[in-house]
C-alpha cells in the first residue's frame, strides 16, 4: 500500500546543547527506526571507518541520520583513542539523528572488542538512539535503546577485519545481548 517505511515515521524531540544559546540545528533521539536500507548505507560507512580504525589504533565515532530532504547522512568521523570517542562537531546537514556508530579500534588480546559494552549500550539509551559498532573481527551489530538488546546484523568479516585479529581469541559470541548478558559477560 501507501505505507511509509518505519525511518520516515517522525517524533521531534529538539534537545539543545548545554553552553548554546537555543535549540540544536539536529533531533536527538528523534524517533526513527533504521531499516534495512538505512543498515546497507550505515554498514557501507564503516569500510572507510574500519580502515581508519585499524591503521590508526583507534576508535572512530559519529552519528548516521537523515538531512532536511530525507537522505543518509553521517558526521565524522571523530577520532578517539584505542578505548573511547567522543563526537564533537554535528554538520548542520544532519538534522535528524537516527544512531550513533563506533569502531571498537583494532585488535587487542586485552580487550572483549567483538561485543558492544555495557558502555555502548548505555549511551545509546541514554541518548535514544540506536547504535550501530564495528569490530576488529568484522562484526556489524545494532544496539537497540528501546529494548536494551544488541543483535549482529552481520557475523565475522563481514565489514572489513583489522589482518591481526584472532578468530575465537573472545570466546563465544552470541548472536544477539540483553544489557544483563553485557554485564555478565564484563563479569558485572
Amino acid at each position: 500500500g501507501n505505507e511509509m517505511p518505519p525511518r520516515l515515521l517522525l517524533a521531534f524531540t529538539a534537545i539543545p546543547l548545554l553552553g548554546c544559546d537555543g535549540p540544536a540545528p539536529y533531533t536527538l533521539g528523534s524517533g526513527l527506526v533504521p531499516d534495512e536500507a538505512f543498515h546497507a548505507q550505515a554498514r557501507a560507512a564503516f569500510a572507510t571507518y574500519q580502515a581508519i580504525s585499524f591503521a590508526e589504533d583507534i576508535e572512530v565515532c559519529g552519528y548516521f541520520g537523515l538531512d532536511a530532504q530525507g537522505a543518509f547522512i553521517a558526521s565524522g568521523p571523530a577520532r578517539g583513542t584505542n578505548d573511547s570517542c567522543a563526537v564533537e562537531d554535528i554538520p548542520d546537514a544532519l538534522v535528524d539523528i537516527v544512531a550513533s556508530y563506533h569502531t571498537h579500534s583494532s585488535f587487542d588480546t586485552d580487550a572483549d572488542s567483538e561485543v558492544p559494552s555495557t558502555d555502548d549500550m548505555l549511551s545509546d539509551m541514554d541518548e535514544e538512539v540506536f547504535g550501530y559498532i564495528g569490530t576488529p573481527g568484522g562484526r556489524f551489530w545494532l544496539v537497540d535503546w528501546r529494548a536494551a538488546t544488541a543483535t549482529q546484523l552481520c557475523g565475522l568479516y563481514c565489514l572489513n577485519s583489522d589482518e591481526d585479529f584472532i578468530r575465537g581469541d573472545a570466546g563465544p559470541i552470541a548472536q544477539s545481548y540483553t544489557l544483563d548478558d553485557l554485564y555478565t559477560r564484563e563479569g558485572r
